[in-house]
């Protein structure tokens, strides 16, 4: 009796041990994505979203679009200032791990020489009404920035971390890739 006590207990110790390091795993991977994002990296970015997320959203869909966002002659885009406000608890099955992710970022939108006023009033009116208190624009430098929360889950699997994005948006459809008592356990720290 005492062998298996002493089993169990270091099995709980080196399970603990090993989740308890995936809090560094998830922030380190964080880092990496928003460096990807800062970089308009659209290989990166689809490679590093869940696998069951891709099955749904075919690359040339991702290309397509980012390309139209990053190749717009009227204005160029950064995503920049990421900051990680809340990693969630661990939530974990026998091989996964699960994590909900708030973080912050800063888009800003520089409109370019081709850009007509007409584009710039449409614009400006459109993200203020969007984004209220957090937007700002410098009329001199012809900048919009915009300030906004996102929520992303995070997943181990297959010993590799992935995200998916918008999860709020997403919520209906998490249970087609996560199992419902994974993502009664996440929402529940909400």
């Amino acid at each position: 009796m005492k062998n298996k006590f002493f089993l169990i207990s270091i099995c709980f110790l080196f399970t603990t041990a090993n989740f308890s390091q995936n809090k560094k795993e998830v922030d380190t991977y964080l880092h990496t994505l928003f460096h990807i994002l800062e970089e308009k990296n659209t290989e990166e970015f689809y490679a590093s979203l869940y696998p069951k997320l891709k099955e749904q959203i075919p690359v040339a869909q991702v290309n397509s679009f980012l390309g139209e966002l990053h190749s717009n002659p009227n204005f160029k885009t950064e995503v920049k200032n990421f900051k990680t406000l809340a990693i969630g608890n661990l939530v974990t099955d026998a091989e996964n791990a699960y994590a909900l992710v708030d973080y912050v970022s800063e888009t800003h939108i520089e409109f370019t020489e081709e850009a007509t006023q007409k584009l710039i009033a449409k614009g400006t009116n459109h993200f203020k009404k969007l984004y209220g208190e957090r937007y700002t624009y410098d009329a001199d430098k012809k900048i919009i920035v915009t300030s906004k929360d996102f929520k992303i889950l995070m997943v181990y699997e297959n010993r590799k971390w992935s995200h998916i994005p918008g999860v709020l948006k997403l919520k209906p459809y998490l249970s087609n890739w996560v199992k419902d008592e994974i993502l009664t356990r996440l929402f529940a720290e909400e």
